[in-house]
């Protein structure tokens, strides 16, 4: 994966990237309503309260939906095409993007379980269990 300009980064963005950089997938959870909420904000979407409290994900989930891209959205990916994102619906019930890594078995596919592993402007989704096909 190619470094992708962070040097904007503020507020909770910010927050969530210096997590990656230490290795850790966040989330928060609403103290109010009880909802899990991902990306990182000020107020919960779900009952608009400011009692969010930062989790940390295991990093196990399930591929909701895919692509790959033959046109990269940023300048810094031209180098990484053809590349996959994903959709993972992570355990602890946050929907989370980040690239699929290549596959030694063949792609990834919508059900699969994959792990993630956290880099310092990303995550990268590997294969951790097939479904049957």
């Amino acid at each position: 994966m190619s470094r992708v300009p962070v040097d904007h980064a503020r507020g909770e963005e910010l927050t969530y990237l210096q997590a990656l950089a230490e290795g850790r997938v966040v989330f928060q959870v609403c103290d109010d309503c009880g909802s899990a909420v991902w990306y990182l904000r000020t107020v919960c979407p779900f009952c608009m309260s400011a009692a969010l409290r930062e989790h940390t994900a295991v990093g196990t989930g399930t591929i909701h939906s895919l692509t790959t891209l033959h046109r990269a959205g940023n300048a810094a990916r031209v180098g990484d095409l053809p590349y996959t994102v994903a959709l993972v619906d992570l355990d602890e019930g946050v929907r989370v993007i980040g690239d699929l890594a290549d596959a030694d078995n063949g792609p990834l596919a919508i059900g699969d379980r994959v792990t993630a592993h956290p880099y310092p402007d990303g995550v990268v989704f590997e294969a951790l269990e097939r479904n049957a096909r």
